[in-house]
């Protein structure tokens, strides 16, 4: 699923190569028509979503429409960046010593009570990062995260939830110069 998001995230990006394949229809206005979207009840309402949806469909993958709108909508915002994990990169310091995202803006984003609020600090979070994330597997844990706020499973170990991978992530990368600090 990954792949087929980050094709259609890249298919919303105007290109001077001729586009092909199942999102070959996609343009600019289309992704500005997504960062408009306010909740991710808008994002159902974008025939670029509706797009995304058909090609998972067509894949036999297996997703809620409304868990797919928070991702895509978080997704809209984001220049996909190969390889850069998200929380990772949220705790990454920049040239003046600090983390992309403080520690507070973090525990608040981790601590969502409703998906609207998620929502919007998911996108500033992105907006932080100068959009530059890898979008496959950021849609892949917003999808986690809208799963796991819904349908609490206290049978899954601590190890594969998301907000503790997340903070893990988070805090090896803040804190990995300050191990390296002189005291």
């Amino acid at each position: 699923m990954a792949k087929t998001v980050v094709q259609w995230r890249l298919a919303l990006d105007p290109s001077d190569e001729e586009k092909h394949g199942p999102f070959a229809m996609l343009k600019r206005a289309d992704r500005a028509q997504l960062r408009r979207c306010e909740t991710p009840d808008d994002v159902l309402l974008q025939s670029a979503f509706h797009r995304l949806m058909q090609e998972l469909q067509r894949q036999q993958l297996a997703v809620r429409a409304d868990e797919l709108a928070l991702a895509v909508g978080v997704a809209a915002h984001a220049q996909h960046a190969p390889g850069k994990a998200f929380a990772r990169s949220l705790g990454r310091k920049n040239d003046s010593g600090r983390a992309a995202m403080s520690e507070l803006r973090f525990r608040q984003l981790q601590t969502c009570r409703d998906e609207a609020s998620f929502f919007r600090q998911a996108r500033r979070a992105v907006d932080l990062l100068g959009g530059e994330v890898d979008v496959g597997k950021l849609a892949v844990d917003l999808l986690q995260w809208a799963r796991e706020f819904r349908q609490p499973d206290a049978a899954l170990p601590p190890t594969e939830r998301l907000k503790l991978r997340w903070a893990t992530d988070y805090y090896q990368e803040s804190l990995r110069d300050a191990d390296q600090e002189p005291a």
